[in-house]
């Protein structure tokens, strides 16, 4: 299981990196033209919009996976590896999975209902493709729980106390 992990964190930091070029490209275009040579493109501005809103969604379970996701541990560095990791298992348990369980359970229907009418862009003239970046959501959340079953079932070795430890 987490050597299946492991390949698609490789594939969503792959995709988020080229996410961010697309995105970076897109605005350096969208500023050159609009005040160089006074014109505007709407699937450009839709193509940062829709690069940036999966962006956002796929670092999530990057940063998890990573174990750079935002704490409020003040005690955490006072606690042995061992309690952290039983912390972190106690966490899964009761908020990493039942949260991210309800976010597919919410989510599911509305992205299928995009996939139904092949959700575009709002504007008149803008970029199709809306359902795909909905999509993110559900894998998200898919990758996010299977991260957290991941470190339930096989916990992660760590290094320094309660520092991840990852053999890139």
């Amino acid at each position: 299981m987490r050597q299946a992990v492991d390949v698609l964190h490789r594939v969503t930091l792959g995709l988020s990196i080229g996410l961010f070029g697309l995105m970076f490209a897109a605005q350096l275009v969208i500023v050159l033209m609009r005040y160089v040579m006074g014109v505007g493109f709407l699937e450009l501005q839709d193509a940062v919009t829709y690069s940036f809103s999966a962006l956002v969604v796929l670092t999530i379970p990057l940063a998890l996976r990573d174990d750079r996701h935002v704490r409020v541990d003040i005690l955490r560095t006072t606690f042995s590896r061992r309690t952290n990791a039983r912390l972190d298992r106690l966490g899964h348990l009761v908020f990493t999975l039942p949260v991210f369980g309800l976010m597919l359970w919410n989510a599911w229907p509305l992205v299928t209902a995009s996939w139904a009418i092949f959700e575009g862009s709002r504007e008149t003239g803008g970029l199709p493709g809306l359902f795909v970046v909905k999509s993110t959501i559900v894998f998200m959340c898919l990758l996010v729980l299977l991260i957290a079953v991941a470190d339930l079932v096989a916990p992660r070795r760590t290094g320094r106390a309660g520092e991840p430890r990852h053999d890139h």
